[in-house]
């Protein structure tokens, strides 16, 4: 019987590394919070930059946004995290997507509000622009 319980020990943790390797199903808030190199990214993205709205220009130090659980997609042939945000109560009107690049260095992002238009930061290539025009799902 012990032996049957080190070998769902050992199972469990080989399986756990491909969890934790998952682009999906991550929130942005809780994604700059843990994660240095996604933080220093969206930091250096954002900062000082004039015509966008203050909920993202604070994002990295304030989550009071609503979030949706991010998707792994592939863009020219690399997997990258798409994250889909907005500010609270204001859904419609003020909303980014957020691509990634797997480790979290390399970031590109859409910015649509209804006051300040639409803005793309990080001069994303082609192929990351169409992720970024992508609908969230629901």
């Amino acid at each position: 019987m012990v032996h049957r319980w080190r070998c769902l020990v050992v199972v469990c943790m080989m399986a756990a590394p491909a969890f934790a390797q998952s682009l999906s199903g991550q929130f942005l808030a809780q994604t700059l919070q843990t994660s240095t190199p996604h933080k220093e990214a969206v930091k250096k993205l954002v900062y000082g930059r004039q015509g966008i709205p203050p909920w993202v220009l604070n994002m990295v130090s304030r989550d009071d946004y609503v979030g949706l659980a991010s998707v792994e997609m592939q863009v020219d042939g690399k997997p990258m995290q798409l994250f889909y945000a907005c500010e609270a109560k204001r859904c419609n009107q003020s909303a980014i997507r957020v691509l990634f690049s797997k480790d979290g260095k390399h970031v590109v992002m859409r910015v649509n509000d209804d006051r300040l238009g639409e803005t793309y930061l990080g001069d994303p290539t082609p192929a990351e622009k169409s992720a970024l025009e992508r609908k969230p799902a629901g």
